[in-house]
């Protein structure tokens, strides 16, 4: 798989090159992050940011390095920072080429010299590896000196350092001029030991004011950052022999700098899936294979879960459950798909999965209706992939049968099933589906009653219920599913069709008015594995979101020329959160119309043609904001501008996924379509990998 690269003219280009991101993760929460022109944009930007209760509670240790070369009295910037008014110093002028490889590497001309600078994030520890490499020296007269001074920042990932809250921190006392550093501050939870092979360290510990963060700025958040160093490291330079440091939370030694490389590299070239043939769709499946890995993380021994997003998000069950196919089971990484399983299995509470595990908090938050149903979705698409129904059988049966219970009968927040069989939810002030921004009290898309989607993830709830307590033997329970369904999707098709527009009706209300605004939220019905409509109704529902939801970014959350639509997610909070799903484009949505298109215009090479056609603009956008991987929105009008999050879980897996299964044809059949001995094995999973 070729690298991610850009050339001299992106590269010295500030407008161009501040806006490329580059992420690294280590499995644990923790990532490095930045970008091309070097700047950092966000106060989520560092060579190093640690998950102090993996995955959560991140902190920002290492945010930048003062680089600079010198060759005999001139010297020449690697760093660049934005101060206010200034770009000061400019290293991004020097640089003649990036690539993206097991880390960022940029190579910089000074002068008669050329310089390479690597950034390798250790996986399964909080370390970072940065080396640095002489490549060409023809000024052989002149020696090459490279200083270094390591800028900390100690505080948690969503602050900004000012002068009221900066950390005290304390440089322990060294013995050698080569022993390793060890930092640390009150404020810290953390130590920071920082090796390397330095012929120097000029102890100077100072601060460094008002570095600007030009993201935080245009979100309305604070943009002024502060940043401390404890000296310089001094290093000689010889053509072909690397240097540098290592930074980790544990001592490291500068002698695994190489070392941390080559597992890296190893580590992700063994991401890759295997596909045969070299279409331009094998090679986007390919990379985001590789993508998919950035947001997979441990919670402890077997258990697993996954970051809803880089920078900020934590990890979501609703995100966690969209996302489990495209990144576990697409992949075949069996073993971290019941890990996630298991984990959440652990945590149902009267019949609902965790929305999210927060930074701030030992107890998760139970507002949402849909991700125990998307939970029962992603334990049918593992006996699916993986073929071990043992999990289902001996752990998950009980657990999805809870949540089937519960919600017939009545949970929190108003989630019930009603008279005609369908589920409603929502009580005032707390928004329980996907679309669920709020600002202050003002839940912006207030979807109480019946949502189109719960009701069908509800309907597939049910079938696949049923088809798992068949193959339990248990025929009565299986047979009231089965009358159950049967009923859902009688209501669902009276209750929900709108003729008037030829689509779905986002949400019934209570009091049995259907909201006819055009959203996305319908196709989820069309993409599961058990239809509900009539081909006529799928068909006339994919034209109309076609028509007025599709964008090459993904879905509008709302059809331009409806009343609240806006095509662009700018401003403060408040503005954003009133964009979010009042036109913004998700393309994570893109999984399930993709699906319900092939689903609904049949299984034929045209029909995955046409399916290719609507992902192929994924493969440019990998080399736009966050590189190698997808954004979280991106705004409704042209040109579609990636916004939000730069590496978004559910938008890189439903890409993935459709792509997979909808486009190369490579799923496994549904297991109520296959049969019966071919879909129960007790096989270990390793030798079905």
């Amino acid at each position: 798989m070729e690298d991610i690269s850009f050339s001299q003219n992106i590269c010295t280009n500030l407008d161009e090159s501040i806006r490329l991101e580059w992420l690294c993760t280590n499995g644990l929460g923790g990532f490095a992050s930045g970008t091309v022109s070097g700047i950092n944009t966000r106060k989520y930007h560092g060579y190093l940011t640690v998950a102090v209760r993996p995955p959560v509670e991140r902190y920002v240790l290492l945010a930048h390095l003062e680089d600079r070369l010198w060759m005999g009295d001139r010297s020449y910037p690697l760093a660049a920072n934005e101060f206010p008014d200034v770009i000061d110093p400019a290293g991004y002028a020097n640089i003649v080429d990036f690539r993206y490889q097991y880390g960022p590497v940029w190579q910089y001309r000074c002068g008669e010299a050329l310089v390479e600078k690597a950034i390798t994030l250790a996986h399964g520890q909080d370390t970072v590896s940065i080396r640095y490499t002489l490549l060409q020296s023809t000024a052989r007269s002149l020696p090459v000196r490279l200083h270094v001074q390591p800028m900390l920042a100690g505080r948690h990932f969503h602050a900004t350092t000012t002068a009221g809250n900066r950390p005290q921190w304390q440089l322990a006392e060294r013995s050698g001029t080569r022993d390793p550093l060890m930092l640390s501050a009150p404020q810290c939870p953390v130590k920071l030991f920082i090796s390397h092979n330095a012929d120097h360290f000029n102890e100077g510990p100072c601060w460094w004011y008002n570095y600007v963060l030009r993201a935080e700025s245009a979100r309305g958040y604070p943009d002024r950052d502060d940043l401390w160093t404890p000296g310089s490291l001094e290093f000689e330079l010889q053509e072909g022999v690397p240097v540098g440091l290592i930074c980790s939370t544990r001592p490291v030694a500068v002698a695994d700098l190489s070392a941390i490389m080559t597992a890296e590299k190893n580590r992700r070239e063994a991401l890759a899936i295997s596909l045969e043939d070299t279409s331009d769709a094998s090679a986007l499946a390919r990379r985001l294979a590789v993508a998919a890995d950035q947001f997979v993380v441990s919670r402890g021994g077997e258990k697993m879960s996954i970051i809803a997003g880089y920078p900020w998000f934590e990890d979501w069950g609703r995100d966690t459950f969209i996302s489990l196919a495209g990144l576990s089971l697409v992949t075949r990484r069996f073993d971290v798909a019941r890990g996630v399983l298991v984990t959440f299995a652990d945590h149902i509470r009267d019949g609902l999965i965790p929305n999210r595990f927060p930074d701030a908090s030992d107890h998760p938050d139970y507002n949402t209706v849909d991700a125990s149903l998307w939970f029962i979705h992603a334990a049918y698409q593992y006996w699916r992939y993986s073929g071990d129904h043992a999990l289902l059988r001996d752990y998950l049966y009980a657990p999805l049968n809870q949540i089937i219970d519960c919600y017939r009968a009545g949970t929190r927040y108003g989630i019930r099933m009603d008279s005609d069989g369908l589920i409603r939810a929502g009580e005032p002030g707390i928004q329980l589906t996907w679309m669920d921004a709020k600002v202050g009290n003002e839940v912006i898309t207030p979807r109480y009653g019946k949502p189109v989607e719960i009701n069908a993830l509800w309907f597939n709830a049910l079938k696949i219920m049923e088809t798992l307590a068949r193959w339990a033997v248990h025929s009565d329970r299986a047979d009231e599913l089965a009358a159950l369904a049967v009923k859902v999707q009688a209501a669902f098709g009276a209750r929900f069709w709108n003729p008037d527009a030829g689509c779905l009706f986002d949400v019934v209300s209570d009091d049995g008015y259907g909201d006819a605004t055009i959203r996305p939220n319908q196709v989820i019905s069309l993409g599961l594995p058990f239809g509900m409509l009539s081909a006529d109704k799928a068909k006339s529902i994919i034209q109309v979101v076609q028509n007025r939801l599709w964008t090459p970014m993904g879905l509008r959350t709302l059809a331009p020329g409806s009343p609240g639509y806006q095509g662009y997610y700018l401003g403060n909070q408040a503005e954003r959160d009133h964009a979010y799903h009042q036109g913004t484009v998700w393309p994570w949505l893109m999984g399930p119309f993709v699906s319900g298109y092939v689903k609904t215009m049949g299984d034929t090479p045209q029909s995955r043609a046409a399916a290719w056609d609507f992902l192929k603009p994924f493969a440019a956008h990998l080399m736009q904001a966050g590189l190698g991987s997808i954004s979280e929105i991106a705004d409704g009008d042209s040109p579609h501008t990636p916004r939000g999050c730069f590496a978004q879980a559910w938008s890189v897996a439903e890409v993935l996924r459709s792509l997979w299964e909808d486009v190369l044809g490579k799923a496994p059949p549904w297991p109520h379509e296959t049969a019966w001995e071919t879909i129960c094995t007790d096989e270990p999973l390793a030798e079905r990998r």
